[in-house]
């Protein structure tokens, strides 16, 4: 009864169903008492016989033990089923994966023999390599022997050939491909090495990815089955869906993981609460409709003197450190993104540099894959421009994503001056600066490096975090120290809205956001979000109101007579939507990009950039169009081809 609560209870249940309990003459008659675990019929004056204590009674409590005991077991069963998926995913994946290793190093070699035949001599080349198949050749002929005696198949290797033939093979074979070196660089066989060193990436990459996700889902499920399994007959249904829910989440994400996404799902119901039940797809497609017509209308170009980027205070860092920004999204994301070429490069690292224009060994730290709030970086030696950069890579992993959906406006100060910040990646940046501040000060410090400046930079999330970093660096009691602080800078692309706009003012002169055509992210934070909603809403509820609206400007359009008068028109009414009759849109917790905002047009609607005098009203409302014009501009080859000038890898955009 200590390890099943229920069974007394379940043993007078049915022994007062088979007696028909439940009417008043059955209780009469055959009234039940429980003392001490021991059931008794009250009605009952003398000892039942042997025989009939081995009737009903014992064979409902035997069922009840057996039902006990068959838990016990079936918990005792799934823990050990448990432990010996783990250990199978585990020997499974590590064999995988030291396979494609060994294949890829394989190809690597194969491919590298060229410059090692550029380095030395043919002769001592040929003769190395024959050296080296010997000395592989002698050392299967020895396996071979070690393993004659477990096999068939060894011993007849053994007896099919010469055990002489084993190291010339060897050396043949090696020779044979010291002659393929001998090939031009773009030759067929280079080219198809290449390939499969690429095509043994992915393969290992979505193998990889595949156990993963068979092992945690056999992981998650024999686990839920053994909570489930263990609370049940002790609590109700519902707590043993809880008990699994919690024990699956547990077992899928970190706690903190856990807690960022209910705040993210908390504010997305909030966001979603305040829509009225009656509105109905259609209507509020059609008032989105109308407010987007009236945005393409009213014109998105910010006023102000468009100028060649060449003739802008920071145009040289603009089109230098675009290439970090975007070098920072790994080798995979690049050449799925088709940033750079299938085969150029191998790695994270090889990315990087080879998208900057500098070696490998000029990466003095790196992380890539990143955290919670804690984005990749790498810090780099940019000789060309006698920088030390820290570049902060993009949202690329699921966490990233968390990062930018915690937009609740956070209070931040600087310089004095209370605000609000983008509460993910003011955190982010907060967790950088403990981690990085005393690396990269006393390294600014130090000899080889005291001269050079200090340039944070990254796209999109990158962006965020490393104006925010640069905030936090910079002011007297810099972390960094003074003499370092006064060589900080950042360029930034793509840049979230990340703080108030009356913050942004003091660090224009260290800090320059650059955004591209009508790019979606600069403008979403969660205030411009509830404006866009309310400003739906208020349209919906004239009926009528947006149908107008979209008939109205579409026959000026037309008619293509009083363009100007239109857009004025356009401009107030959606200023009308956007801030309500009264002027009560939102205003607290509006967010921009933090700094100089410099904006340049759409591709095809000339060149240059216009430097936005007023990014708080810029950037106050979420661009509504299609997806090419809203979302296609913000990806990191777009930002790339358009202000890199063609330095890099990707060409440069028409004008």
């Amino acid at each position: 009864s200590s390890e099943f609560p229920c069974a007394p209870l379940l043993v007078v249940c049915c022994t007062m169903h088979r007696r028909g309990g439940g009417s008043a003459a059955g209780e009469g008659a055959e009234r039940l008492t429980v003392q001490n675990g021991i059931h008794e019929d009250a009605e009952l004056t003398q000892e039942p016989s042997p025989a009939a204590a081995a009737g009903p009674w014992a064979r409902r409590i035997s069922a009840v033990q057996g039902a006990v005991t068959a838990k016990r077991h079936l918990l005792d069963a799934l823990w050990l089923s448990e432990l010996g998926c783990e250990l199978g995913f585990s020997l499974g994946i590590n064999a995988v994966n030291i396979g494609f290793f060994l294949g890829r190093r394989i190809l690597q070699l194969a491919a590298g023999l060229r410059s090692l035949a550029n380095d030395w001599s043919c002769l001592t080349v040929v003769a190395s390599l024959a050296l080296i198949g010997a000395l592989l050749g002698g050392l299967a002929l020895w396996g071979l022997f070690v393993l004659a005696s477990l096999g068939q198949a060894a011993q007849f290797l053994l007896s099919a050939a010469h055990p002489l033939c084993w190291p010339a093979a060897g050396a043949l074979l090696l020779v044979g491909l010291c002659a393929l070196t001998l090939l031009p660089s773009e030759a067929p066989y280079f080219k198809v090495l290449r390939f499969l060193e690429e095509t043994l990436w992915f393969a290992d990459a979505v193998t990889w990815a595949s156990l993963t996700c068979s092992r945690k889902t056999t992981h998650v499920s024999l686990r839920a089955a053994g909570e489930a399994l263990g609370v049940l007959g002790h609590v109700s249904i519902g707590t043993a869906l809880r008990v699994v829910r919690d024990s699956a989440t547990g077992a899928l994400l970190s706690p903190s993981m856990v807690a960022y996404i209910g705040v993210v799902a908390s504010m997305f119901s909030e966001y979603c609460g305040h829509t009225a039940e009656e509105v109905r797809l259609p209507e509020l497609s059609t008032a989105v409709a109308a407010l987007a017509r009236l945005q393409a209308v009213a014109g998105r170009a910010p006023k102000g003197r468009s100028r060649p980027l060449e003739d802008v205070d920071g145009g040289t860092d603009v089109r230098r450190f675009v290439w970090f920004a975007l070098g920072m999204h790994g080798h995979a994301g690049l050449k799925f993104l088709g940033a750079i070429d299938y085969g150029s490069v191998g790695s994270d690292l090889e990315a990087l540099a080879y998208c900057a224009s500098i070696t490998p060994a000029d990466v003095l730290l790196s992380e890539w894959r990143g955290q919670l709030h804690i984005p990749g970086y790498a810090l780099a030696v940019d000789r060309a421009s006698n920088s030390v950069v820290l570049a902060i890579r993009g949202s690329l992993w699921p966490q990233d994503w968390v990062t930018d959906f915690d937009c609740r406006p956070r209070p931040f100060e600087l310089d004095g001056q209370r605000g609000f910040a983008h509460s993910g990646m003011l955190t982010a940046a907060e967790n950088l600066s403990a981690a990085l501040a005393p690396v990269v000060g006393s390294l600014l410090r130090s000899a080889p490096y005291r001269d050079l400046r200090l340039v944070l930079t990254g796209h999109s999330l990158g962006a965020g975090v490393a104006a925010l970093l640069a905030a936090l660096w910079s002011g007297p009691h810099s972390p960094l120290g003074a003499d370092v602080e006064a060589r900080l800078s950042c360029v930034a692309y793509g840049m979230p809205a990340v703080v108030s706009p009356h913050l942004g003012h003091g660090l224009r002169s260290r800090v320059t956001a650059v955004v591209c055509a009508h790019d979606f992210v600069p403008r979403f934070s969660l205030c411009s979000s509830m404006r866009f909603r309310d400003a739906a809403l208020r349209l919906w509820r004239r009926p009528g109101a947006a149908a107008t609206l979209l008939e109205a400007h579409q026959t000026t359009d037309r008619e293509g007579s009083g363009a100007e008068e239109s857009a004025r028109v356009a401009a107030r009414e959606l200023e009308v939507l956007m801030e309500g009759e009264a002027g009560d849109g939102l205003v607290e917790g509006a967010l921009c990009p933090l700094g100089r905002v410099l904006w340049a047009p759409p591709t095809g609607c000339g060149g240059g950039v216009v430097e936005v005098e007023e990014p708080g009203k810029f950037f106050s409302d979420l661009p509504l169009g299609s997806t090419k014009d809203i979302f296609e501009p913000h990806l990191p080859q777009n930002y790339a081809a358009r202000f890199g000038g063609g330095a890099g890898p990707v060409p440069a955009a028409a004008p």
